[in-house]
């Protein structure tokens, strides 16, 4: 499941993945990020990573579809707890142009701080 609320920036979002990610949830979240790359030429993201149980077929094929707009994405910040570290490692690869940072759930506001720099 993902759950998009209210980011303390315009052109930020805040996500929050618990369980299983589906398609659905997916394309909800492309909808949500097109809306804030149609205001800004860059959005940042507050990525929130708890309990994670993987994604469905129909999801990974639907994320394969989003990396095009990977170059648009200027910050993530990763709010999770240490396991997700090594995943945050792996993202920084795919995300050449983005500026990420791993914070610690207890951390979280200073996540959306960093953002807002």
């Amino acid at each position: 499941m993902i759950k998009i609320t209210p980011a303390p920036f315009d052109n930020a979002l805040e996500i929050e993945i618990q369980g299983k990610v589906e398609k659905e949830d997916l394309h909800h979240f492309e909808e949500f990020f097109m809306m804030k790359r149609q205001e800004h030429s860059k959005v940042n993201i507050l990525l929130s990573i708890e309990n994670m149980e993987g994604v469905s077929l129909k999801g990974a094929l639907e994320d394969l579809k989003m990396t095009q707009h990977l170059k648009d994405i200027h910050k993530m910040a990763v709010v999770s707890d240490k396991k997700w570290v090594e995943m945050g490692v792996k993202l920084e690869g795919l995300l050449p142009e983005t500026e990420l940072k791993h914070f610690a759930p207890e951390d979280k506001s200073q996540a959306q701080r960093w953002l807002g720099t």
